[in-house]
C-alpha cells in the first residue's frame, strides 16, 4: 500500500518541527525577558526572510558546507548548466546559483538543489567534467537527476523550515553518534532491537499504575523510533524515483545509466531498467532538432 505524501512529510516533519520548537523555547526562557523578546522578534523575522527567499546564498553555504562556485569552475561546467536550463521553462531559474561542496563525503549526492534557485555539487563533478572523465550529457543528467527530485519533493518554504529544524538535525547527529559508539556492545544494541517491546510493557504499566499519560508519551517516542526512520526511507525512495523519472523524460536516462555503469555504482537492476527506458518521442525529436 502506498502511503500519501501528507502522511510522510507529517511523519518526518511533526517530530522535526515539534522538538526544535521545544528546544529554542527553553533557551528563549533561560534569557532574561527583554533579550528573549528581542532573540524572538529577531528569529521570527529571519525566517520570515528566508520563507520570502531573501538571504538564500549564505545559509545555503552553511547549511551545504559548501562555497559559490569560482570563475573557473563556472566556466568548466558552463555548457552542463546551459543544457539543464534548456530542459524546460523552470529549469533555467532554478540553476541560477552554482555551489560546490568544501568538504564532501562518499554518502554525498554528486548534485543537490536547494532552496529557490540553488544547485550544489561536489568538486568531483567539476574535475571530472574538466578531465573528460564524466561527458557534459552524464553531467547534465546528474544535475536533472537533482533538479527532478527536487520537484518531486515540492518542499515549501524550505531554507526557513531547515533553518528552524538545525536543532532537531543537531539533537538526532549527536543521539546517532553516541549510538553508533555503543552499537558494538551486544547488550546495547539487543535493548535496542528490543525496544518495541520494552515500549509496550512501559505502556501497560503505566496505566496499570495510573499514570497513563506519561506512558503513552514514552510509547509515542518509542513507535515514532519506528516510523520517523521508515518514513524518511519511504520519502527518499520516492523522490528518487522520480528524480529518474525525470531524467527519462529529458531524454538522458541514457546518459546516467551509462555513468552509473561505467564508475561501478551499486545500483539495482530495477533503476537501471528504469533509465534505459525509452525517451518520450517529443523529447527525442527536440534533441535531434537541436
Amino acid at each position: 500500500m502506498k502511503v500519501p505524501r501528507s502522511v510522510l512529510r507529517v511523519v518526518i516533519l511533526g517530530p522535526a518541527l515539534l522538538a526544535s520548537g521545544v528546544s529554542l523555547l527553553v533557551v528563549l526562557a533561560l534569557l532574561p525577558p527583554d533579550v528573549s523578546l528581542l532573540a524572538f522578534l529577531l528569529g521570527a523575522g529571519w525566517l520570515a526572510a528566508l520563507a520570502a527567499g531573501a538571504g538564500e546564498g549564505p545559509l545555503v553555504e552553511v547549511l551545504t558546507r559548501s562555497r559559490r562556485a569560482t570563475a573557473a569552475e563556472l566556466e568548466v561546467l558552463d555548457q552542463v548548466v546551459v543544457r539543464v536550463a534548456g530542459l524546460d521553462v523552470d529549469a533555467a531559474w532554478e540553476v541560477r546559483r552554482v555551489y560546490v561542496r568544501r568538504a564532501p563525503r562518499a554518502a554525498m549526492p554528486a548534485a543537490l538543489r536547494v532552496g529557490r534557485r540553488s544547485v550544489v555539487v561536489t568538486p568531483w563533478v567539476v574535475g571530472a567534467v574538466y578531465t573528460g572523465a564524466v561527458t557534459v550529457e552524464e553531467a547534465t543528467a546528474v544535475l536533472a537527476h537533482a533538479l527532478g527530485s527536487h520537484r518531486a519533493a515540492r518542499p515549501r518554504c524550505e531554507l526557513a523550515v531547515l533553518a528552524f529544524t538545525f536543532p532537531w538535525r543537531a539533537i538526532r547527529d549527536l543521539t546517532r553518534g553516541i549510538g553508533a559508539g555503543f552499537a558494538s556492545i551486544s547488550l546495547v544494541r539487543s535493548a535496542w532491537l528490543l525496544r518495541g517491546l520494552v515500549g509496550v510493557v512501559c505502556v501497560l504499566q503505566s496505566v496499570l499504575e495510573g499514570r497513563a499519560a506519561i506512558g503513552v508519551l514514552a510509547g509515542v517516542v518509542i513507535a515514532l523510533s519506528y516510523a520517523v526512520p521508515a518514513a524518511e526511507r519511504a520519502w527518499a525512495t520516492r523522490v528518487w524515483v522520480a528524480g529518474d523519472q525525470f531524467v527519462v523524460q529529458a531524454g538522458l536516462g541514457w546518459a546516467l545509466a551509462g555513468l552509473l555503469r561505467r564508475h561501478r555504482y551499486p545500483v539495482t537492476i530495477e533503476r537501471l531498467q528504469r533509465l534505459d527506458a525509452p525517451a518520450p518521442p517529443s523529447r527525442v525529436l527536440r534533441l535531434v532538432r537541436n
